[in-house]
């Protein structure tokens, strides 16, 4: 980027006005050397100028959108045929026209007159040069002879023309010029360059004869028609049929383009939007209410985004927002306008719907270097902020679990699954009051080498993100179930704890498969503790509680684990019937020395109590804390103060020495 080039606008926009202007007076010096064509050929060239310039052909292309013209050639043949300010003049008038239509900037108005002016200018002094007419009062055109002259007279136009559009839209995006137009030349040959040298064509029949020159109209009006149809083509392959926004293919090409542009430090921010829900509402409603009701959501994005954000939609009711960064827009900021954007209800079809959204930001260049790292970025980021519904999240390299590492490790998850290199301990729950062992909690352990074993907080995220927590989950229910039924046929009946994962509570066939597992093991439903989180409950919590329901129905009981550290809030605690609260360890560890927090577990028991739930305190470590959670009234507690998990082969020989410590 170009660090002088903002400065330059100002002075290069001025200086092209003025010396527009001067062109403009020295064209009037020609007012009365008319070169003799008949007058109505000159109002059939004016008005079609004009017309043309008022029917342009808008294409979108990646980063900009451009405006294709007939009228260029019908100038330029006014330029060669008729008196110089007949042509400025007609093309000024069609242009100002045009711009005050499209209500630009007087500024920009003025601009584009005076580079108008100066193209034309410049074709009549090419021209002239070589057919070595007088500049002012030219004669008429001798074909074949002047066919060089009037094709130089063309890419004179072309040249200048392009040259100060080109070298302005370089010093507004603040770019190098000459590579700016370079990356347009292409494009502007295989149009303006097409219709410019037709320009000879229209001269010769006009010199055949003038009944001609309407004919000369009809392949003008086939390529305007053909431009026309490649535009609508162009526009269809970049923006999506259903809502109008951009596609994929537009968010690529916009991306590139900031990429190029930016060197000032600021990037831009990516944001994955997407509606919850909104397969709820295709089913209830119908698709056509779900098709409206994303063209309404399109329309208020759009209007939330400033000029120069792109907006696309992706696909489904996933949608993409582009913007470059600044001092006041960040990305976070921007996904929080976006949210509150959408909080006020849509009135689609006469119903009224609340939508909710989560965004997933990424920003370039922290994050990444090309657009389908930055998607493919901001969708990680996006899957976290949707466990949090109605939440925006920025990208972190440390929940990402599709780094190379981790894909790798999902891998060797799948393999060990199938191979058996998964194991339980088991963790000890006693009764708090009377010291006696009522249960046990399953713990999963990965035998990834003979001598590494894989802790659970080193692979459960990659589990829950490669869809590989479901048979995670049900092999531990598994081995445990058959844990339990060696305890149980050795005279130890244990009540047996297993977690359940986010992803399971919106498993409508889980309970199901529980049944399958229950039976195969002739376990007592009753025996069997299932834990959920208050965060997994409340990333879908209508769908949780028909799954918590269907567990209930089977007998089994239910436990919300880590207590105290979500946000349920009390009237879901009571909906979903549960048996168990599980204070978190992270309030309970240390409360003998001061570290813990009293206030809250003293609390939360009175609470459960008040609920008829059991109350088991985790991470007790040490007697002061165990004798104040007794005190306290809590039910059961577990922790290293009791004993550290321990595979299911050493649950019968410590049932028997704590039996006898507690007799002795």
């Amino acid at each position: 980027m170009d660090p002088t080039a903002s400065r330059a606008l100002g002075p290069y926009v001025a200086g092209v006005c003025v010396l527009g202007l001067l062109a403009l007076v020295l064209s009037l010096l020609e007012f009365d050397r008319a070169s003799g064509a008949p007058w109505p050929v000159y109002a059939f060239l004016v008005v079609a100028v004009v017309v043309g310039e008022l029917r342009p052909i808008l294409v979108t292309r990646g980063d900009s959108t451009d405006a294709i013209t007939v009228s260029s050639t019908l100038a330029l043949v006014l330029v060669l045929i008729g008196p110089l300010w007949l042509a400025v003049a007609a093309q000024a008038v069609g242009v100002g026209l045009e711009d005050l239509r499209r209500r630009k900037d007087p500024v920009k108005v003025g601009f584009n007159v005076a580079q108008y002016t100066l193209t034309l200018f410049a074709a009549r002094a090419a021209y002239c040069a070589v057919s070595g007419q007088p500049f002012l009062g030219a004669g008429p055109v001798a074909l074949p002879e002047d066919l060089l002259a009037t094709l130089l007279a063309g890419a004179a136009y072309f040249v200048v023309n392009n040259g100060l559009i080109g070298t302005v839209g370089a010093l507004a995006q603040r770019r190098p010029v000459l590579p700016h137009m370079q990356a347009d030349v292409r494009f502007q040959i295989a149009t303006t360059g097409v219709l410019l040298a037709f320009a000879p064509v229209v001269v010769a029949a006009l010199q055949t004869a003038l009944w001609l020159l309407p004919l000369t109209l009809l392949p003008l009006h086939t390529i305007y028609l053909s431009a026309h149809l490649a535009a609508d083509r162009e526009h269809e392959a970049l923006h999506d049929g259903l809502t109008g926004l951009g596609n994929r293919e537009l968010l690529r090409l916009r991306a590139r383009a900031q990429e190029e542009q930016d060197g000032r430090g600021h990037g831009f921010a990516l944001l994955l939007v997407d509606l919850d829900h909104f397969k709820e509402i295709n089913d209830t409603l119908g698709h056509p209410v779900g098709d409206d009701l994303l063209r309404e959501v399109a329309a208020r994005l759009r209007s939330a985004m400033r000029a120069g954000d792109t907006v696309c939609r992706l696909g489904g009711d996933e949608f993409a927002v582009l913007v470059p960064r600044d001092g006041a827009v960040t990305g976070l900021s921007l996904a929080a306008r976006i949210l509150a954007g959408l909080e006020e209800s849509f009135v689609v079809d006469g119903a009224r719907l609340d939508v909710d959204a989560s965004v997933g930001v990424a920003l370039y260049p922290e994050h990444g270097h090309d657009i389908d790292v930055l998607l493919q970025r901001a969708d990680v980021a996006l899957y976290r902020a949707k466990s949090e519904r109605g939440t925006a999240c920025l990208y972190d390299v440390g929940a990402d679990v599709h780094s190379r590492e981790r894909l790798a490790l999902a891998t060797d998850l799948r393999d060990a699954l199938s191979a058996g290199d998964l194991f339980c301990v088991y963790q000890p729950k006693v009764d708090a009051a009377t010291g006696a062992t009522v249960g046990v909690e399953a713990l999963v352990r990965w035998q990834q080498t003979p001598a590494t074993v894989l802790m659970p907080d080193t692979f459960l995220a990659v589990a829950e993100n490669t869809g590989l927590v479901r048979p995670l989950t049900m092999a531990v229910l598994d081995m445990a179930l058959a844990d339990q039924a060696t305890w149980r046929h050795a005279g130890h009946e244990l009540e047996l704890a297993v977690n359940l994962s986010v992803r399971h509570l919106t498993d409508l066939e889980l309970p199901g498969q529980v049944a399958r597992l229950l039976r195969a093991h002739a376990t007592e439903p009753a025996m069997l503790v299932l834990e959920v989180t208050e965060t997994g409950i409340m990333s879908d919590p209508a769908r949780a509680l028909a799954v918590l329901d269907d567990l209930r129905k089977l007998g089994v009981g239910l436990a919300i684990d880590d207590f105290g550290t979500g946000y349920s809030s009390l009237s879901y605690l009571d909906r979903m019937a549960v048996d168990e609260l599980k204070i978190d360890r992270s309030f309970v560890t240390g409360l003998a020395d001061g570290r813990g927090n009293a206030t809250i577990v003293r609390s939360t028991i009175e609470l459960g109590h008040s609920l008829g739930l059991r109350l088991v305190a985790e991470g007790v470590e040490d007697e002061q804390s165990l004798a104040l959670v007794r005190d306290w009234g809590c039910d059961q507690v577990q922790g290293y103060v009791l004993s550290r998990p321990m595979p299911a082969s050493a649950i019968p020989g410590w049932l028997t020495a704590r039996t006898a410590a507690l007799a002795g």
